[in-house]
């Protein structure tokens, strides 16, 4: 055998052992047991702080978080729907298709508040004859908005209501940076 020879087959011995080694490793980690996360924060930071908004004082679109549902046959109607009212200045809430029972031909404000101003302030973007409706559902976080068919689009609309009777409301807070 000559040195070129010997060089070779000592390269491929090197090469098969680290394939080996490294399929061993590779099967061993993914039949392993995944280990128990046992962190519990004893102190959970809150998502949001609660704000009161008095009688005669403004209720404004960031102060207000929208879920939007889609209930009609075109795909994304509830995200670009949602993007919408994120840009007027809405939290955004959840997004995604509307339960099968629920039939909308153009769009609905649900609330599980009896005169729920924030819902009110959402139901003006999609025009004055938008009414809101009580609902003991609760589809999704904030005030739901199901969107049909017949929904062309948002009006032009004001992006704070005068509240006239006292009403809490939920301001995001940013989560606190982890300690090093």
């Amino acid at each position: 055998m000559g040195r070129q020879q010997l060089v070779t087959a000592a390269t491929m011995f090197v090469l098969v052992a680290v394939l080996v080694a490294a399929t061993t490793w590779g099967w061993s980690a993914l039949v392993a047991p995944v280990p128990a996360v046992d962190v519990v924060s004893e102190d959970p930071s809150p998502t949001c702080a609660t704000e009161r908004v008095r009688a005669g004082q403004k209720i404004r679109s960031a102060q207000v978080k929208v879920s939007v549902f889609n209930s009609s046959n075109r795909s994304g109607l509830a995200g670009t729907t949602l993007d919408v009212l994120v840009e007027r200045g809405f939290q955004a809430g959840d997004v995604g298709n509307a339960p099968e029972d629920v039939k909308v031909r153009r769009v609905a404000v649900w609330s599980t508040v009896e005169n729920d101003v924030r819902a009110r302030l959402v139901a003006r973007q999609f025009g004055k004859d938008v009414k809101v409706l009580f609902s003991d559902v609760d589809l999704g976080v904030g005030v739901d908005v199901i969107v049909g068919d017949g929904f062309r689009g948002l009006s032009r609309a004001p992006n704070k209501l005068t509240v006239k009777d006292p009403v809490k409301v939920c301001i995001p807070v940013e989560p606190a940076a982890p300690l090093a």
